[in-house]
């Protein structure tokens, strides 16, 4: 009778023990997924973050190439001119979330010709928008 009280005790322990080393396994497994949705996660912001810095130097490149006089950039650069809008195209087509009404860019040129660029993108699964700030000054 003592050896068949010893052996279900055994029997009973390695279940116990089989149920924890799957437990262990599963939440080992579960922290692998979740590492690596937060690895795309953060690949797709470094992707924007990098495309909205391209799109930043495209703008200003276009603003040193041509007539930089105070004049000349307000009036290639407005909101309605058609240089400003073939870049905008470009913005929409290549940052998440960006419409006239939402998350468009802000282009601002004060009277010393100091460009302030915020480019916004908002991805489908991010609750809040992010932002990239350009400041860049012409001269002659």
């Amino acid at each position: 009778m003592a050896i068949l009280s010893v052996s279900r005790r055994t029997a009973g322990s390695a279940l116990i023990e089989s149920l924890i080393s799957l437990l262990v396994f599963s939440i080992g497994l579960l922290s692998l997924l979740a590492l690596l949705t937060a690895t795309l996660k953060e690949s797709d912001n470094a992707r924007y973050r990098s495309e909205a810095s391209l799109l930043a130097s495209d703008l200003v490149s276009r603003m040193w190439s041509g007539e930089r006089s105070l004049t000349a950039l307000q009036q290639r650069f407005d909101l309605q001119a058609n240089e400003y809008q073939q870049w905008l195209q470009r913005v929409q087509s290549a940052l998440p979330g960006i419409s006239t009404t939402r998350n468009a860019p802000q282009l601002l040129i004060d009277d010393q010709r100091q460009i302030t660029l915020t480019l916004y993108w908002q991805a489908p699964s991010d609750t809040e928008r992010h932002q990239l700030v350009t400041v860049t000054r012409l001269t002659d």
